[in-house]
């Protein structure tokens, strides 16, 4: 009897371990770049100027990296297995240097990408940052190289918010973009980067597939495709030849947790 009880705990033990998620951490993924405008005249060092940009796009087509799309990083999640040589481009707020800027060049280069959008801030056009409008966010996301994703209604600190508030800013600017658009919202970007496991439930039960941090904070006990890391695309990444640029993208997956933190910092007059 003893025998029977024994090999029912091991069979037991090792279905749990079949169903259960590996466990995974940033070695698991591809690297994930999080750029915020293109712009022809940087005003934040978040800015990453036109030239800059295609710099950078070239050096990745050179390398042969394959650019993802949200659907091709959720398939390529679910057999637990990336291609060596990839990239997911992502950009967050939605401003206009997306459409203008990104989305042209990306498509001269046929590089796919997914924009995370702020939905109370969709046509703002009267701030030194406007936003994308109505209009052309429709029609980025008629694009097959372009993916759209949320970023809450009104980029708050999610933390920071009471349960009604936080669950407000996850569903509807989810449902805002789908009705918008016309199609199912599946990808989270956290603003500031900020989440917790409470927060990670909320997005799961929003009814979000995948979410995107900034820095290198964990898992926090939950599913590891809820707080992928970034590489923030701040200005500096530019310099010498695109040094750290490429040193971030290939090393991605070493890269010290500090590399990963967001370097948000206006620039000087005297600059």
């Amino acid at each position: 009897m003893r025998k029977i009880f024994m090999a029912l705990c091991c069979v037991m033990l090792l279905s749990s371990l079949a169903i259960a998620e590996p466990l995974k951490d940033r070695a698991f993924f591809p690297p994930v770049l999080m750029y915020h405008d293109i712009k022809t005249e940087a005003q934040n060092n978040f800015d990453v100027l036109v030239e800059d940009f295609c710099a950078q796009l070239d050096w990745l087509k050179e390398q042969g990296y394959e650019t993802l799309s949200i659907n091709d990083f959720m398939r390529y999640l679910s057999q637990d297995s990336f291609p060596e040589k990839s990239v997911l481009i992502t950009f967050d707020d939605g401003y206009s240097g997306i459409y203008n800027y990104a989305m042209p060049e990306l498509k001269k280069r046929g590089m796919k990408a997914t924009f995370f959008i702020t939905s109370s801030m969709i046509g703002v056009l009267t701030t030194t940052y406007p936003h994308v409008t109505a209009e052309e966010l429709k029609l980025m996301a008629a694009d097959e190289l372009f993916s759209i994703g949320s970023h809450t209604v009104s980029h708050l600190h999610l933390d920071e918010l009471s349960p009604e508030e936080r669950d407000y800013e996850l569903t509807e600017s989810k449902s805002a973009i789908e009705e918008l658009i016309g199609k199912k919202v599946v990808a989270f970007a956290y603003p500031y980067g900020n989440y917790d496991e409470e927060i990670i439930k909320a997005v799961k039960d929003s009814g979000y597939e995948v979410a995107f941090a900034v820095q290198d904070k964990g898992f926090c006990n939950m599913s590891a495709h809820f707080s992928i890391p970034r590489i923030n695309m701040a200005m500096d990444l530019s310099d010498n030849d695109l040094k750290l640029f490429k040193e971030y993208v290939q090393n991605y997956k070493n890269m010290p947790e500090e590399a990963f933190a967001e370097r948000w910092q206006p620039i000087s007059e005297d600059e």
